[in-house]
């Protein structure tokens, strides 16, 4: 216990070091969001209030000095909301190119599981889009903190499974779900290595792996930009995260303002599209398909 309280101590320490070099640069997210009169809402759950938490750590009239982050929700696995992140997907879509540090002398990077093969990358898949990386293994296989940080999440959501969420000192959150058992707890500090839980397919999984993602201010992006999962190695000491990385947001925009019919027996696209104003070469490139295509009926057609 004694050897546990200082090095959580010393990662505390570590932290405030981290931030006091790193706050210049984080706090220029902030500006530029407030210079376009955006925002990003608050935690419905603000009630945990800790004085050592770094997400607040150098408060400036009740406001903290660099503006990554608002809250601390120890309820939820999303910072924010997708309806809502969507709302705000300008922001992402226009943000300047910003360092941030994965590793250096003072903080280190672990691979999250032991090399195994990915199963699923970043990207649409299927009918919906995936927010992290697939990662093979074994169930009871050990998971760890894949940077130093402090476990803002720990527990059961019905489609993630078990899950842990990181905010990291860096600014990013990383997500490790479908684990079958939780090894950490919520406002824990962890050093990059340390045992969070063991691998598992609690959730909507259909097989053992480790669902992974990383985050910043909300919003996921590909985490091939931080490994190499060839060499399972680190891209790269510093991430240039831009809007590049988050140009899949203004598809999945869109997709969340589709609109759809429902096909009926008689139907064609002839005739779906002039019932709804469009072309058939615009309904074929939304769907898929080909002039000649079979429509099945009870089949949805996004006509929008």
């Amino acid at each position: 216990m004694i050897t546990f309280a200082k090095k959580q101590l010393s990662l505390k320490h570590l932290f405030n070091l981290t931030l006091l070099l790193i706050a210049f640069t984080i706090s220029l997210a902030g500006q530029d969001m407030e210079s376009k009169g955006l925002s990003i809402p608050e935690s419905k759950n603000d009630s945990i209030d800790l004085v050592t938490d770094f997400h607040d750590l150098y408060d400036v009239k009740n406001k903290p000095a660099y503006e990554l982050y608002e809250s601390w929700d120890t309820k939820d696995i999303r910072y924010i909301k997708q309806d809502s992140l969507l709302k705000i997907t300008d922001y992402f879509l226009d943000m300047d190119s910003m360092a941030i540090v994965l590793s250096d002398s003072v903080h280190g990077f672990s691979l999250p599981v032991p090399k195994d093969r990915v199963t699923s990358s970043f990207g649409k898949r299927y009918y919906r889009f995936h927010y992290g990386t697939d990662i093979d293994l074994m169930t009871g296989d050990s998971v760890f903190a894949a940077f130093d940080g402090q476990v803002r999440y720990t527990g059961y959501h019905r489609g993630y499974g078990y899950t842990v969420v990181i905010r990291h000192y860096n600014g990013l959150e990383t997500v490790y779900s479908h684990l079958s058992k939780i090894k950490t707890d919520t406002n824990v500090y962890v050093a990059a290595g340390d045992l969070i839980g063991y691998g598992g397919s609690t959730g909507r999984s259909t097989g053992s792996h480790l669902h992974f993602e990383t985050r910043f201010r909300g919003a996921a992006f590909d985490s091939e930009s931080i490994f190499d999962y060839d060499s399972w190695k680190l891209t790269s000491d510093t991430l240039w995260l831009s809007a590049r990385q988050f140009s899949y947001l203004g598809p999945v925009k869109d997709r969340k303002n589709a609109r759809y019919h429902y096909i009926q027996k008689g139907d064609n696209l002839g005739k779906i599209a002039r019932m709804y104003g469009t072309s058939i070469k615009a309904l074929c490139r939304m769907n898929g398909i080909s002039r000649s295509t079979i429509l099945q009926i009870g089949k949805k057609l996004r006509i929008r």
